[in-house]
Protein backbone atom coordinates (compact mmCIF):
# COMPACT_ATOMS: atom_id res chain seq x y z
CA UNK A 1 0.00 0.00 0.00
CA UNK A 2 1.23 3.58 -1.18
CA UNK A 3 1.79 6.11 2.50
CA UNK A 4 2.52 9.16 1.46
CA UNK A 5 3.80 9.59 4.87
CA UNK A 6 6.81 7.87 3.17
CA UNK A 7 7.50 10.55 0.15
CA UNK A 8 10.05 13.17 -0.08
CA UNK A 9 9.59 16.48 -0.16
CA UNK A 10 7.74 17.29 -4.24
CA UNK A 11 10.27 18.86 -5.97
CA UNK A 12 8.92 19.98 -9.65
CA UNK A 13 10.85 18.49 -12.48
CA UNK A 14 12.52 20.22 -15.26
CA UNK A 15 10.70 20.44 -18.61
CA UNK A 16 12.41 19.60 -21.89
CA UNK A 17 11.25 19.69 -25.40
CA UNK A 18 9.98 16.52 -26.77
CA UNK A 19 12.78 15.33 -28.73
CA UNK A 20 10.65 15.27 -31.90
CA UNK A 21 10.96 18.95 -31.97
CA UNK A 22 6.79 19.10 -31.65
CA UNK A 23 7.86 21.83 -29.99
CA UNK A 24 5.16 21.01 -26.44
CA UNK A 25 7.34 20.91 -23.20
CA UNK A 26 7.25 17.63 -21.88
CA UNK A 27 8.62 16.04 -18.46
CA UNK A 28 11.93 13.71 -18.98
CA UNK A 29 9.70 10.31 -19.18
CA UNK A 30 12.10 7.66 -19.55
CA UNK A 31 9.32 4.72 -20.35
CA UNK A 32 6.55 4.09 -22.87
CA UNK A 33 3.58 5.53 -22.06
CA UNK A 34 -0.16 5.09 -22.27
CA UNK A 35 -2.29 8.20 -21.32
CA UNK A 36 -6.14 8.11 -21.33
CA UNK A 37 -7.63 9.50 -24.25
CA UNK A 38 -7.90 13.60 -24.55
CA UNK A 39 -5.69 14.48 -21.53
CA UNK A 40 -3.90 16.72 -23.00
CA UNK A 41 -6.84 18.71 -24.93
CA UNK A 42 -7.54 19.96 -21.40
CA UNK A 43 -6.88 23.66 -20.90
CA UNK A 44 -4.68 22.93 -17.57
CA UNK A 45 -2.82 25.74 -17.07
CA UNK A 46 -6.26 27.28 -16.52
CA UNK A 47 -6.91 25.31 -13.76
CA UNK A 48 -5.20 25.68 -10.33
CA UNK A 49 -3.57 22.48 -7.84
CA UNK A 50 -1.90 23.41 -4.72
CA UNK A 51 1.13 25.65 -5.96
CA UNK A 52 -1.02 27.58 -8.75
CA UNK A 53 -0.95 26.77 -12.03
CA UNK A 54 -1.70 22.73 -13.13
CA UNK A 55 -0.02 22.94 -15.88
CA UNK A 56 2.21 19.55 -15.22
CA UNK A 57 -1.08 17.16 -13.96
CA UNK A 58 -1.37 15.61 -17.09
CA UNK A 59 2.35 14.61 -17.10
CA UNK A 60 1.73 13.34 -13.46
CA UNK A 61 -1.33 11.83 -14.71
CA UNK A 62 0.52 9.61 -18.22
CA UNK A 63 3.20 9.15 -15.71
CA UNK A 64 1.17 6.13 -13.73
CA UNK A 65 0.59 4.52 -16.99
CA UNK A 66 4.60 4.50 -17.91
CA UNK A 67 6.52 1.16 -17.50
CA UNK A 68 8.92 2.80 -15.86
CA UNK A 69 9.05 3.19 -11.88
CA UNK A 70 11.05 6.25 -12.15
CA UNK A 71 8.13 7.73 -13.90
CA UNK A 72 5.47 6.17 -12.10
CA UNK A 73 7.18 7.81 -9.01
CA UNK A 74 7.12 11.13 -10.48
CA UNK A 75 3.36 10.98 -11.67
CA UNK A 76 2.72 9.89 -7.43
CA UNK A 77 4.68 12.63 -5.98
CA UNK A 78 3.20 15.38 -8.11
CA UNK A 79 -0.42 13.85 -7.79
CA UNK A 80 -0.14 13.63 -4.07
CA UNK A 81 1.71 17.03 -3.94
CA UNK A 82 -0.28 19.13 -6.18
CA UNK A 83 -3.50 17.58 -7.00
CA UNK A 84 -4.78 16.15 -3.57
CA UNK A 85 -1.94 17.92 -0.99
CA UNK A 86 -2.78 16.90 2.34
CA UNK A 87 -6.01 15.88 1.66
CA UNK A 88 -7.28 19.09 -0.29
CA UNK A 89 -8.53 19.18 -3.63
CA UNK A 90 -8.37 21.97 -6.27
CA UNK A 91 -10.16 22.56 -9.86
CA UNK A 92 -7.43 20.61 -11.98
CA UNK A 93 -8.60 17.54 -8.74
CA UNK A 94 -12.17 17.50 -10.70
CA UNK A 95 -10.70 17.55 -13.97
CA UNK A 96 -8.64 14.75 -12.95
CA UNK A 97 -11.52 12.21 -12.19
CA UNK A 98 -12.44 11.16 -15.65
CA UNK A 99 -8.34 10.74 -17.14
CA UNK A 100 -7.94 8.71 -13.54
CA UNK A 101 -11.51 6.81 -14.11
CA UNK A 102 -9.81 5.49 -17.12
CA UNK A 103 -7.33 4.48 -15.53
CA UNK A 104 -9.02 2.51 -13.15
CA UNK A 105 -10.69 0.14 -16.38
CA UNK A 106 -6.91 -0.60 -16.68
CA UNK A 107 -6.60 -1.83 -13.64
CA UNK A 108 -4.26 0.76 -12.39
CA UNK A 109 -3.98 0.99 -8.80
CA UNK A 110 -2.57 4.18 -8.48
CA UNK A 111 -4.91 6.12 -10.41
CA UNK A 112 -7.75 4.32 -7.69
CA UNK A 113 -5.57 5.21 -4.57
CA UNK A 114 -5.54 8.94 -6.14
CA UNK A 115 -9.67 8.74 -6.84
CA UNK A 116 -9.50 8.05 -3.35
CA UNK A 117 -7.82 10.59 -2.06
CA UNK A 118 -10.30 13.30 -4.63
CA UNK A 119 -13.14 11.31 -2.95
CA UNK A 120 -12.18 11.45 0.47
CA UNK A 121 -9.07 13.44 1.13
CA UNK A 122 -6.72 11.44 3.84
CA UNK A 123 -8.36 8.45 3.35
CA UNK A 124 -5.70 6.70 4.97
CA UNK A 125 -7.16 8.34 8.55
CA UNK A 126 -10.10 6.54 8.19
CA UNK A 127 -10.39 3.78 10.99
CA UNK A 128 -13.96 3.62 11.76
CA UNK A 129 -17.85 4.78 11.20
CA UNK A 130 -18.36 7.84 12.17
CA UNK A 131 -14.75 8.82 10.49
CA UNK A 132 -16.70 8.26 6.88
CA UNK A 133 -18.55 10.83 6.97
CA UNK A 134 -15.71 13.36 7.49
CA UNK A 135 -13.81 11.61 4.75
CA UNK A 136 -15.52 13.46 1.99
CA UNK A 137 -14.51 16.04 -0.42
CA UNK A 138 -16.58 18.37 -2.85
CA UNK A 139 -15.69 16.20 -5.67
CA UNK A 140 -16.67 12.88 -3.79
CA UNK A 141 -20.16 12.80 -6.31
CA UNK A 142 -18.33 13.39 -8.96
CA UNK A 143 -15.78 10.08 -8.01
CA UNK A 144 -19.31 8.26 -7.22
CA UNK A 145 -20.27 8.81 -10.72
CA UNK A 146 -17.43 6.59 -11.42
CA UNK A 147 -18.45 3.96 -8.88
CA UNK A 148 -19.42 0.76 -11.72
CA UNK A 149 -15.79 0.85 -12.62
CA UNK A 150 -14.70 0.77 -9.37
CA UNK A 151 -16.90 -2.31 -8.69
CA UNK A 152 -15.65 -3.81 -11.60
CA UNK A 153 -12.00 -3.39 -10.77
CA UNK A 154 -12.92 -4.78 -7.43
CA UNK A 155 -14.15 -7.77 -9.15
CA UNK A 156 -11.76 -8.60 -11.38
CA UNK A 157 -8.46 -7.38 -8.87
CA UNK A 158 -9.69 -7.82 -5.41
CA UNK A 159 -7.56 -4.67 -4.73
CA UNK A 160 -8.19 -3.50 -1.68
CA UNK A 161 -8.18 0.20 -2.22
CA UNK A 162 -11.02 -0.57 -4.64
CA UNK A 163 -12.86 -2.34 -1.78
CA UNK A 164 -12.57 0.57 0.57
CA UNK A 165 -13.19 3.23 -1.87
CA UNK A 166 -16.51 1.84 -2.64
CA UNK A 167 -17.62 1.90 1.10
CA UNK A 168 -16.30 5.70 1.27
CA UNK A 169 -18.67 6.22 -2.05
CA UNK A 170 -21.27 3.79 -0.21
CA UNK A 171 -21.73 1.11 -2.26
CA UNK A 172 -22.40 -2.60 -1.07
CA UNK A 173 -19.69 -5.14 -1.11
CA UNK A 174 -19.76 -8.58 -1.98
CA UNK A 175 -21.12 -11.38 0.22
CA UNK A 176 -19.04 -13.08 3.00
CA UNK A 177 -16.36 -14.76 2.84
CA UNK A 178 -14.31 -14.20 0.13
CA UNK A 179 -11.47 -16.41 -0.92
CA UNK A 180 -8.51 -15.26 1.02
CA UNK A 181 -8.30 -14.56 4.36
CA UNK A 182 -6.85 -10.53 3.36
CA UNK A 183 -10.07 -9.75 0.88
CA UNK A 184 -12.64 -11.43 3.77
CA UNK A 185 -11.30 -9.44 6.54
CA UNK A 186 -11.49 -6.48 4.33
CA UNK A 187 -15.21 -7.03 3.95
CA UNK A 188 -15.93 -7.87 7.16
CA UNK A 189 -14.67 -3.98 7.67
CA UNK A 190 -16.64 -2.67 4.96
CA UNK A 191 -19.95 -4.73 5.77
CA UNK A 192 -19.43 -3.14 9.15
CA UNK A 193 -18.82 0.70 7.90
CA UNK A 194 -21.92 0.56 5.47
CA UNK A 195 -24.08 -1.55 8.64
CA UNK A 196 -22.97 1.16 11.31
CA UNK A 197 -24.40 4.17 8.22
CA UNK A 198 -27.44 1.86 7.64
CA UNK A 199 -28.29 1.20 11.05
CA UNK A 200 -27.75 4.43 12.77
CA UNK A 201 -25.40 3.24 14.94
CA UNK A 202 -23.64 5.47 17.18
CA UNK A 203 -20.19 4.55 19.67
CA UNK A 204 -21.14 2.97 23.06
CA UNK A 205 -25.15 2.50 21.07
CA UNK A 206 -26.82 -0.37 19.84
CA UNK A 207 -28.42 -0.44 16.56
CA UNK A 208 -31.37 1.88 15.99
CA UNK A 209 -33.15 -0.30 13.17
CA UNK A 210 -32.08 -3.65 11.33
CA UNK A 211 -31.94 -2.55 8.24
CA UNK A 212 -28.25 -4.64 7.32
CA UNK A 213 -28.19 -7.64 9.31
CA UNK A 214 -27.98 -10.57 6.54
CA UNK A 215 -24.04 -10.42 7.09
CA UNK A 216 -24.08 -10.41 11.00
CA UNK A 217 -24.59 -14.25 10.65
CA UNK A 218 -21.81 -15.12 8.75
CA UNK A 219 -19.61 -12.40 10.71
CA UNK A 220 -20.11 -14.50 14.01
CA UNK A 221 -19.17 -17.62 12.41
CA UNK A 222 -15.99 -16.24 10.85
CA UNK A 223 -15.03 -14.49 14.62
CA UNK A 224 -15.86 -18.00 16.06
CA UNK A 225 -14.27 -20.45 13.48
CA UNK A 226 -11.76 -18.81 11.35
CA UNK A 227 -7.78 -19.97 11.97
CA UNK A 228 -7.18 -16.38 10.94
CA UNK A 229 -6.19 -13.92 13.95
CA UNK A 230 -7.13 -10.59 11.26
CA UNK A 231 -9.97 -12.30 10.28
CA UNK A 232 -11.17 -12.94 13.45
CA UNK A 233 -10.95 -9.87 14.66
CA UNK A 234 -12.33 -8.03 11.68
CA UNK A 235 -15.35 -10.13 11.84
CA UNK A 236 -15.64 -8.97 15.76
CA UNK A 237 -15.35 -5.26 14.12
CA UNK A 238 -17.96 -6.38 11.82
CA UNK A 239 -20.59 -7.14 14.76
CA UNK A 240 -19.42 -4.18 16.88
CA UNK A 241 -19.63 -1.53 13.96
CA UNK A 242 -23.07 -3.37 12.87
CA UNK A 243 -24.92 -2.91 16.15
CA UNK A 244 -24.35 -6.03 17.60
CA UNK A 245 -21.72 -5.77 19.79
CA UNK A 246 -22.22 -9.02 23.14
CA UNK A 247 -19.38 -9.50 26.03
CA UNK A 248 -18.18 -12.35 22.70
CA UNK A 249 -17.18 -9.20 19.91
CA UNK A 250 -15.67 -7.23 22.64
CA UNK A 251 -13.77 -9.83 25.12
CA UNK A 252 -12.07 -10.65 21.79
CA UNK A 253 -11.15 -7.08 20.32
CA UNK A 254 -10.04 -6.50 23.82
CA UNK A 255 -7.76 -9.51 23.39
CA UNK A 256 -6.25 -8.22 20.13
CA UNK A 257 -5.73 -5.03 20.87
CA UNK A 258 -3.17 -6.33 23.70
CA UNK A 259 -0.94 -7.94 21.61
CA UNK A 260 1.53 -7.03 18.24
CA UNK A 261 -0.36 -8.41 15.09
CA UNK A 262 1.48 -6.67 12.02
CA UNK A 263 -1.19 -7.10 9.12
CA UNK A 264 -1.07 -4.48 5.68
CA UNK A 265 -4.20 -3.82 4.25
CA UNK A 266 -6.03 -0.16 3.66
CA UNK A 267 -7.50 0.19 6.56
CA UNK A 268 -5.09 -0.22 9.23
CA UNK A 269 -1.18 -1.68 9.61
CA UNK A 270 -2.00 -3.07 12.96
CA UNK A 271 -4.47 -6.00 14.13
CA UNK A 272 -3.87 -4.54 17.64
CA UNK A 273 -4.69 -0.80 16.39
CA UNK A 274 -7.70 -1.96 14.48
CA UNK A 275 -9.16 -4.07 17.67
CA UNK A 276 -8.66 -1.10 20.01
CA UNK A 277 -10.19 1.29 18.03
CA UNK A 278 -13.50 -1.23 17.34
CA UNK A 279 -13.43 -2.15 21.29
CA UNK A 280 -13.67 1.56 21.90
CA UNK A 281 -16.50 2.11 19.58
CA UNK A 282 -18.57 -0.62 21.03
CA UNK A 283 -17.89 -0.13 24.86
CA UNK A 284 -20.88 1.69 26.18
CA UNK A 285 -19.46 5.09 29.08
CA UNK A 286 -19.13 3.00 31.89
CA UNK A 287 -16.80 0.06 30.54
CA UNK A 288 -14.64 2.51 29.29
CA UNK A 289 -14.01 3.15 32.73
CA UNK A 290 -13.56 0.10 34.39
CA UNK A 291 -11.67 -1.78 31.94
CA UNK A 292 -8.16 -2.84 32.93
CA UNK A 293 -6.11 -0.63 32.48
CA UNK A 294 -3.69 -2.16 29.73
CA UNK A 295 -1.48 -0.47 27.09
CA UNK A 296 -4.35 -0.29 24.00
CA UNK A 297 -6.82 0.62 24.31
CA UNK A 298 -5.12 3.06 27.36
CA UNK A 299 -7.12 5.45 30.14
CA UNK A 300 -6.19 8.61 27.38
CA UNK A 301 -8.38 6.92 24.57
CA UNK A 302 -10.78 5.80 26.76
CA UNK A 303 -11.39 9.15 28.48
CA UNK A 304 -11.21 11.22 25.01
CA UNK A 305 -13.41 8.64 24.04
CA UNK A 306 -15.98 9.11 26.75
CA UNK A 307 -15.40 12.99 26.64
CA UNK A 308 -16.80 13.02 23.09
CA UNK A 309 -19.89 11.31 23.92
CA UNK A 310 -21.03 13.25 26.86
CA UNK A 311 -20.36 16.62 26.22
CA UNK A 312 -21.92 18.37 23.44
CA UNK A 313 -20.55 19.86 20.15
CA UNK A 314 -18.82 23.59 20.21
CA UNK A 315 -18.94 24.14 16.85
CA UNK A 316 -15.83 26.84 16.57
CA UNK A 317 -16.46 28.27 19.73
CA UNK A 318 -16.85 27.34 23.20
CA UNK A 319 -19.50 27.12 24.87
CA UNK A 320 -19.01 26.74 28.92
CA UNK A 321 -21.61 24.29 30.73
CA UNK A 322 -23.00 25.31 33.81
CA UNK A 323 -22.07 23.72 37.21
CA UNK A 324 -25.63 22.82 37.46
CA UNK A 325 -25.97 21.32 33.92
CA UNK A 326 -22.92 18.92 34.87
CA UNK A 327 -24.08 15.04 34.73
CA UNK A 328 -22.70 12.69 37.13
CA UNK A 329 -21.94 11.07 33.90
CA UNK A 330 -19.68 14.14 32.74
CA UNK A 331 -18.56 14.58 37.18
CA UNK A 332 -17.02 10.89 36.96
CA UNK A 333 -15.33 11.61 33.84
CA UNK A 334 -13.63 14.88 34.85
CA UNK A 335 -12.73 13.73 38.17
CA UNK A 336 -11.67 10.47 36.74
CA UNK A 337 -8.98 12.66 34.11
CA UNK A 338 -8.10 14.78 37.18
CA UNK A 339 -7.14 11.88 39.12
CA UNK A 340 -5.12 9.79 36.57
CA UNK A 341 -4.46 11.25 32.95
CA UNK A 342 -4.92 15.06 33.53
CA UNK A 343 -3.30 15.00 30.01
CA UNK A 344 -6.88 14.37 28.32
CA UNK A 345 -7.86 17.66 29.55
CA UNK A 346 -5.46 20.11 28.89
CA UNK A 347 -3.71 17.99 25.48
CA UNK A 348 -6.72 16.95 23.32
CA UNK A 349 -6.25 15.95 20.05
CA UNK A 350 -8.12 17.43 17.18
CA UNK A 351 -10.64 15.30 16.84
CA UNK A 352 -12.08 16.07 20.29
CA UNK A 353 -10.67 19.60 20.46
CA UNK A 354 -14.41 21.29 19.67
CA UNK A 355 -16.48 20.23 22.79
CA UNK A 356 -17.68 21.71 25.42
CA UNK A 357 -15.12 19.89 28.19
CA UNK A 358 -12.73 22.01 29.95
CA UNK A 359 -9.26 22.57 28.76
CA UNK A 360 -7.38 23.40 31.72
CA UNK A 361 -6.90 21.53 34.75
CA UNK A 362 -8.08 24.76 36.48
CA UNK A 363 -11.46 25.20 34.59
CA UNK A 364 -12.51 21.45 35.10
CA UNK A 365 -11.83 22.50 38.88
CA UNK A 366 -13.86 25.57 38.45
CA UNK A 367 -16.68 23.38 37.17
CA UNK A 368 -16.56 20.67 39.62
CA UNK A 369 -16.75 23.70 42.62
CA UNK A 370 -13.58 21.61 43.76
CA UNK A 371 -11.63 25.36 43.70
CA UNK A 372 -11.17 28.67 45.16
CA UNK A 373 -10.15 32.12 44.67
CA UNK A 374 -11.97 35.48 43.08
CA UNK A 375 -12.58 33.02 39.87
CA UNK A 376 -15.07 31.29 41.62
CA UNK A 377 -16.75 33.66 43.70
CA UNK A 378 -20.36 34.13 42.89
CA UNK A 379 -21.56 37.63 41.47
CA UNK A 380 -24.56 39.20 41.18
CA UNK A 381 -24.00 38.24 37.10
CA UNK A 382 -22.95 34.18 37.81
CA UNK A 383 -19.94 32.94 39.04
CA UNK A 384 -16.96 34.69 37.56
CA UNK A 385 -14.99 32.97 35.89
CA UNK A 386 -18.45 31.85 34.07
CA UNK A 387 -19.15 34.90 33.56
CA UNK A 388 -15.71 35.22 31.57
CA UNK A 389 -15.62 32.23 29.74
CA UNK A 390 -19.34 32.67 28.37
CA UNK A 391 -20.34 36.45 28.14
CA UNK A 392 -17.01 37.68 27.75
CA UNK A 393 -15.05 34.79 25.31
CA UNK A 394 -18.27 33.26 23.63
CA UNK A 395 -20.40 36.76 23.54
CA UNK A 396 -17.79 39.39 23.65
CA UNK A 397 -20.10 40.46 26.80
CA UNK A 398 -18.06 43.46 28.00
CA UNK A 399 -20.29 44.81 30.27
CA UNK A 400 -21.33 42.30 32.06
CA UNK A 401 -17.49 40.79 32.86
CA UNK A 402 -17.01 44.48 34.00
CA UNK A 403 -20.03 44.45 36.41
CA UNK A 404 -18.59 41.00 38.09
CA UNK A 405 -15.16 42.24 37.91
CA UNK A 406 -16.84 45.13 40.00
CA UNK A 407 -17.68 42.63 43.03
CA UNK A 408 -13.95 41.05 43.50
CA UNK A 409 -10.81 41.45 43.55
CA UNK A 410 -10.01 42.68 40.10
CA UNK A 411 -6.04 42.36 40.57
CA UNK A 412 -6.35 38.85 42.38
CA UNK A 413 -8.63 37.57 39.63
CA UNK A 414 -5.95 38.73 37.04
CA UNK A 415 -3.05 36.38 38.36
CA UNK A 416 -5.95 34.04 38.62
CA UNK A 417 -6.93 34.03 35.02
CA UNK A 418 -3.20 34.68 33.85
CA UNK A 419 -1.17 31.81 35.81
CA UNK A 420 2.55 31.09 35.88
CA UNK A 421 2.54 27.40 33.56
CA UNK A 422 5.19 26.22 35.91
CA UNK A 423 5.81 26.66 39.54
CA UNK A 424 7.74 29.67 40.59
CA UNK A 425 7.91 30.85 36.53
CA UNK A 426 6.79 34.10 35.22
CA UNK A 427 5.68 32.33 31.76
CA UNK A 428 2.60 32.79 31.62
CA UNK A 429 -0.51 31.31 30.15
CA UNK A 430 -4.48 31.27 30.48
CA UNK A 431 -6.21 29.46 32.88
CA UNK A 432 -10.01 30.04 31.53
CA UNK A 433 -11.11 27.76 28.53
CA UNK A 434 -10.02 29.68 25.68
CA UNK A 435 -11.73 27.64 22.44
CA UNK A 436 -12.16 30.78 19.48
CA UNK A 437 -11.91 30.69 15.95
CA UNK A 438 -8.94 32.57 15.88
CA UNK A 439 -7.12 30.85 18.71
CA UNK A 440 -5.70 32.49 21.94
CA UNK A 441 -4.78 36.20 20.86
CA UNK A 442 -8.43 37.44 20.27
CA UNK A 443 -9.09 36.05 24.43
CA UNK A 444 -5.91 37.57 25.19
CA UNK A 445 -6.94 40.75 24.24
CA UNK A 446 -10.17 40.91 25.63
CA UNK A 447 -8.61 39.64 28.58
CA UNK A 448 -6.21 42.32 29.23
CA UNK A 449 -8.74 44.86 28.21
CA UNK A 450 -11.47 44.17 30.33
CA UNK A 451 -9.05 43.88 33.30
CA UNK A 452 -7.35 47.17 32.63
CA UNK A 453 -10.77 49.06 32.86
CA UNK A 454 -11.84 47.07 35.83
CA UNK A 455 -8.19 48.01 37.50
CA UNK A 456 -9.30 51.29 37.79
CA UNK A 457 -10.44 51.07 41.62
CA UNK A 458 -7.21 48.74 41.99
CA UNK A 459 -4.17 50.97 40.38
CA UNK A 460 -2.31 51.37 43.59
CA UNK A 461 -1.69 47.35 43.16
CA UNK A 462 -1.05 47.70 39.66
CA UNK A 463 1.84 50.68 40.46
CA UNK A 464 3.28 48.93 42.75
CA UNK A 465 3.55 45.45 40.55
CA UNK A 466 4.87 47.54 38.08
CA UNK A 467 7.85 48.85 40.40
CA UNK A 468 8.53 45.31 41.74
CA UNK A 469 9.13 44.67 37.55
CA UNK A 470 10.86 47.59 36.47
CA UNK A 471 14.28 47.17 37.49
CA UNK A 472 13.95 43.13 35.69
CA UNK A 473 12.45 44.79 32.55
CA UNK A 474 15.34 47.70 31.99
CA UNK A 475 17.59 44.76 32.00
CA UNK A 476 15.99 42.95 29.09
CA UNK A 477 15.74 43.35 25.36
CA UNK A 478 12.11 42.29 24.83
CA UNK A 479 10.03 41.26 27.70
CA UNK A 480 9.37 37.66 26.87
CA UNK A 481 13.13 37.03 26.30
CA UNK A 482 13.58 33.91 28.29
CA UNK A 483 9.90 34.65 29.83
CA UNK A 484 12.00 36.74 32.27
CA UNK A 485 8.45 38.66 33.43
CA UNK A 486 4.79 38.38 33.35
CA UNK A 487 4.25 40.41 30.27
CA UNK A 488 0.49 40.04 30.31
CA UNK A 489 0.17 41.40 33.69
CA UNK A 490 2.72 44.33 33.38
CA UNK A 491 0.85 44.70 29.65
CA UNK A 492 -2.48 45.13 31.78
CA UNK A 493 -1.64 46.89 34.74
CA UNK A 494 0.08 49.45 31.90
CA UNK A 495 -2.62 49.91 30.43
CA UNK A 496 -5.33 50.54 33.55
CA UNK A 497 -2.65 53.39 34.62
CA UNK A 498 -2.89 54.76 31.08
CA UNK A 499 -6.46 55.02 30.85
CA UNK A 500 -7.00 56.27 34.20
CA UNK A 501 -5.61 59.30 33.71
CA UNK A 502 -2.29 59.01 31.71
CA UNK A 503 1.08 56.54 32.57
CA UNK A 504 3.53 57.69 35.09
CA UNK A 505 6.78 58.71 33.36
CA UNK A 506 8.70 56.44 35.55
CA UNK A 507 6.91 53.35 33.64
CA UNK A 508 6.80 54.83 30.48
CA UNK A 509 9.95 53.03 29.60
CA UNK A 510 7.95 49.74 30.21
CA UNK A 511 6.44 50.39 27.06
CA UNK A 512 8.22 48.35 24.77
CA UNK A 513 7.37 45.60 22.84
CA UNK A 514 7.98 42.18 24.86
CA UNK A 515 9.19 40.30 21.95
CA UNK A 516 12.05 41.59 19.78
CA UNK A 517 9.56 41.52 16.93
CA UNK A 518 5.88 43.38 18.09
CA UNK A 519 3.71 40.96 16.34
CA UNK A 520 5.35 38.00 18.39
CA UNK A 521 4.45 40.14 22.02
CA UNK A 522 2.54 38.48 24.74
CA UNK A 523 0.63 41.07 24.91
CA UNK A 524 -1.26 41.75 21.77
CA UNK A 525 -0.53 44.14 19.37
CA UNK A 526 -3.65 46.51 19.66
CA UNK A 527 -2.67 46.84 23.52
CA UNK A 528 0.62 47.62 22.68
CA UNK A 529 -0.11 50.22 19.96
CA UNK A 530 -2.59 52.03 22.87
CA UNK A 531 0.06 51.87 24.84
CA UNK A 532 2.67 53.84 22.50
CA UNK A 533 0.38 56.25 21.60
CA UNK A 534 -0.56 57.22 25.46
CA UNK A 535 3.25 56.94 25.89
CA UNK A 536 3.89 60.18 23.26
CA UNK A 537 0.67 62.00 23.89
CA UNK A 538 1.73 62.04 27.78
CA UNK A 539 5.75 62.80 26.66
Amino acid sequence: MFDADDLPAFEPPEFDEHPDGDDVERPPLRGTTSPPAGLHDVDWAALEDAYGTAAETPWFIEALTSDDGGDRNFGVYGLYSATTHQGSVYTASEAAIPFLAELVRQDNTLALLFLARIAAGETHFVARPDDVGKATSEYAGAVAEFAPDVEAMWARTGDDEALRLLVLLGREPEELPALTPDATAGLCLAHGFLAARDNVVTSGSARSTDARVEHVAAARDLMTHSPSLYVRGAAAACVVYSGFADDHSLALLHHLAQGEYPVHDVWTGDLAELAASAWTFGTDDDGLLTAPNNSLPNLHTRLLERMARQFRPSDRVYRPLAPEELTDAQRTTLETALRASPETITGSDVDHLWIDVPGTVAAAHRLLGTSTGELSRRTSRGLLWFVLENGLLARDDRQSALAALAEVDAWTALGEVFAARRPNGTEESITLTVRRLHGEDAATLALCSVFADALAHHLPQAEAFLAEWLPKVSEVDGYDLAFAVPGQRIGTALAALARSGGLPARFQPMVKPYHRFPEYSTVPLPLLRELEDSRLTDG
